[in-house]
């Protein structure tokens, strides 16, 4: 009875440890921004404008849909929730 006891009292002792040193982490709120409005996207310079100004990804999104034409829209973080 002892030895179980010991080995309850050692596995809380070490859940307690990790899970008070586990960083409590913020989770990041994701943001949209359309740039270079009204003009067709060229991936590479959409992807470069879009890092150097927000430090994000940028990609081209068909708009409307089903069209030819493509914005440069900016995905990155904006903070947290």
């Amino acid at each position: 009875m002892n030895k179980q006891l010991l080995s309850y009292f050692i596995v809380f002792v070490v859940l307690f440890s990790v899970l008070s040193i586990v960083p409590k982490t913020e989770a990041q709120k994701r943001c949209i921004q359309e740039l270079e409005q009204g003009k067709q996207c060229l991936l590479a310079k959409c992807r470069e404008r879009c890092f150097k100004n927000l430090n994000g990804f940028g990609s081209c999104v068909e708009k409307p849909p089903g069209s030819d034409r493509y914005i440069c829209n900016c995905f990155y973080s904006c903070g947290a929730q």
